[in-house]
């Protein structure tokens, strides 16, 4: 047990890694000025549907750390935990394009209340929250597709179950 449970906190350490390079680092830029488009959820939601729950959850708390400081937001962190803690119990039930989408769904709608109702860390003109969330959908579009090919693909899934020793699937 012991063995399975480090390599569970290791995975989860590469995943956390993987999505905060591709949070800060791999930003990919949109017609809109000052706007990227990241994928730092990639790490939580390979950590969410390989190690499950718990460690989707740890993996999401801890890529949303980097952009809870730099935005100012203290819920950031738990909200991209509940993004990793859901899609991993969907993933479970449906497929990992649809268990990432519908998985994003609680934090779209938490960062819609905090932002534009609460107004929580500052009140941001409703435009802003919409690109904020049409940008974030369209994140969770890409790798809900990404998801799909990646776990669809027996070759890629044999090989990760090697190297993780199983699929939380």
């Amino acid at each position: 047990m012991k063995a399975k449970s480090s390599k569970n906190i290791a995975f989860t350490a590469i995943f956390a890694a993987i999505g905060i390079l591709f949070g800060t680092i791999l930003l990919i830029p949109t017609p809109v000025p000052n706007v990227y488009l990241d994928l730092s959820h990639i790490g939580t939601v390979l950590a969410a549907i390989l190690l499950g729950p718990i460690f989707g959850g740890i993996t999401g708390f801890i890529v949303g750390i980097w952009p809870g400081l730099t935005f100012g937001n203290f819920l950031v962190p738990p909200f991209k935990a509940l993004t990793g803690i859901f899609v991993a119990i969907l993933a479970k039930k449906t497929r990992p394009g649809i268990a990432v989408f519908v998985g994003y769904l609680p934090e779209a709608f938490l960062t819609y209340l905090t932002l534009a109702v609460l107004k929580i860390p500052y009140g941001l003109p409703l435009p802003v929250v919409y690109t904020i969330l049409v940008k974030a959908f369209a994140e969770i579009v890409i790798l809900s597709i990404l998801m799909e090919i990646i776990m669809r693909n027996k070759g890629v899934k044999q090989f990760l179950q090697s190297k993780v020793g199983f699929l939380y699937l």
